[in-house]
Order: C-alpha cells, then sequence, then structure tokens
C-alpha cells in the first residue's frame, strides 16, 4: 500500500472534503433504486438477490445520512460565520 505522507484521519479529511452535492444526489438515487430493486427481488421471489440487495442498501444508507448530516453542519457554519461577519461590520461601523 502507497504512503502519501498523511496520516489515516487526515486522508479520511481531504476525501470527505472532495464530496459535492452531485455525489449526495446521486448516492441518494442508488438508495432509492437499490431500494426498488429489493421490492422487485421479494415480488419475484428472488430471496437470495433480495438479500444482496438489503446488504447493499444497508451500505448505501449510512454514508447517504453522513453526507447529509455533514453538508448541514457546513450550511449551519457558514451561517453562523455570515452572522459573526455582519455582527463585527455592525460594531465597527457603530464605533465610526
Amino acid at each position: 500500500m502507497a504512503n502519501n505522507g498523511m496520516t489515516p484521519g487526515e486522508n479520511a479529511r481531504a476525501v470527505a472534503g472532495m464530496i459535492r452535492e452531485e455525489d449526495l444526489a446521486d448516492l441518494e438515487n442508488l438508495h432509492s433504486d437499490l431500494v426498488k430493486r429489493v421490492d422487485q427481488a421479494r415480488t419475484d421471489g428472488r430471496i437470495y438477490l433480495m438479500s444482496q440487495y438489503v446488504r447493499l442498501v444497508a451500505l448505501v444508507s449510512p454514508e447517504v445520512d453522513r453526507i447529509q448530516r455533514r453538508f448541514k453542519r457546513e450550511t449551519l457554519a457558514a451561517l453562523r460565520r455570515e452572522h459573526k461577519a455582519a455582527r463585527e461590520e455592525q460594531k465597527s461601523s457603530a464605533s465610526v
């Protein structure tokens, strides 16, 4: 395994920084498609295939949740930064 000079935590943060909203949308579509496939496999009586789709849903679902929570945290952090900057701007203009 190649060492890129980063610790595992640093590498994870770098990879997480590359996630875009389009990636989340694609994962949500994949999750939806897998759930439909589970239903279809159940209807067709294909129990083994149904179990494999359920395993895939179990892998994708937590990732979708994790990324959604991350985007919400980032949005909230940006709103707080904007609010802080507006307060500081108001303070500086009031003191002049």
